[in-house]
């Protein structure tokens, strides 16, 4: 994707509305769930004139949330927006007691898979924060983008394109530069994000990801984390890799220490 099409993308994501925080329900949805809406419904009939490149009038589009149990809104929840490489954007079952103690709700596009436009796999991310934060309490602070194999690639253009939004990545199984021979715009603030770089000695896309370890080292962004799982193939990672990335990527602030923030701060 070029440089104007990123340019677009966030231009039309930055002319949507954000809740206030007396929009934020008083008795949120925990667990397992999904999400739905018509583009006019997301975007108004302004904006979805100005995302009509990206999405069409009749798109279904759907998110899988998973809210910790014990959501408080006292207590303001991470978020970590996922891209898939499939048609469903939840996570493993297995990750859900991880996410519950390091206060994460998850929110991953449906039909957002490596067989789907790159723009609008990016754009329908980027949207992904403004949907929690309409319903729940957030830490602006610690909102993340992840991804695995294509969707670890697109959550890479994704933090070029929108590094004051997600304050660290975690790729996993396939990661890529900001997809131009030029440093994007907003070096400076990828450099202090957190990245992780997560692979398997077995994974294909190994030796992509240490080279795209190396090049991001190599531009001046030092807050990089290398995990090769040893005798791990291309797959999600183990829990406590997985663990471990979310543990570095949150070293950049003291989570207890951070105070409740606005909705309208995205």
């Amino acid at each position: 994707m070029n440089r104007a099409a990123l340019n677009a993308l966030v231009l039309v994501l930055s002319m949507l509305g954000a809740a206030t925080a007396e929009e934020v329900l008083d008795e949120p949805q925990t667990g397992f769930f999904e999400l739905s809406f018509t583009p006019l419904e997301l975007l108004g009939s302004q904006s979805m004139q100005d995302a009509s490149g990206i999405l069409d009038d009749d798109d279904e589009l759907s998110w899988q949330l998973f809210v910790p149990e014990d959501y408080d809104p006292v207590r303001p929840a991470g978020v970590m927006v996922y891209v898939s490489p499939t048609k469903k954007g939840g996570p493993p079952r297995v990750w859900t007691d991880l996410l519950g103690e390091n206060n994460l709700i998850w929110i991953g596009a449906n039909h957002s898979g490596n067989r789907v436009a790159l723009g609008k796999r990016m754009f329908l991310a980027m949207l992904a924060p403004k949907i929690v934060a309409a319903r729940y309490a957030i830490n602006v602070d610690r909102i993340y983008i992840s991804g695995f194999s294509g969707g670890g690639k697109t959550a890479g253009f994704i933090m070029a394109a929108k590094p004051d939004l997600f304050r660290g990545g975690i790729y996993i199984g396939g990661a890529e530069m900001w997809g131009s021979n030029e440093p994007p715009p907003q070096l400076d603030i990828i450099r202090q994000n957190y990245h992780v770089f997560l692979t398997g000695t077995e994974d294909f896309n190994e030796r992509l990801t240490r080279r795209v370890y190396a090049a991001y080292k190599s531009a001046g962004v030092e807050n990089c984390h290398l995990i090769v799982e040893r005798r791990h193939g291309h797959q999600l990672p183990s829990i406590s890799a997985f663990a471990r990335a979310i543990e570095y990527v949150d070293s950049r602030i003291s989570v207890d220490a951070e105070a409740p923030r606005r909705a309208d701060a995205l």
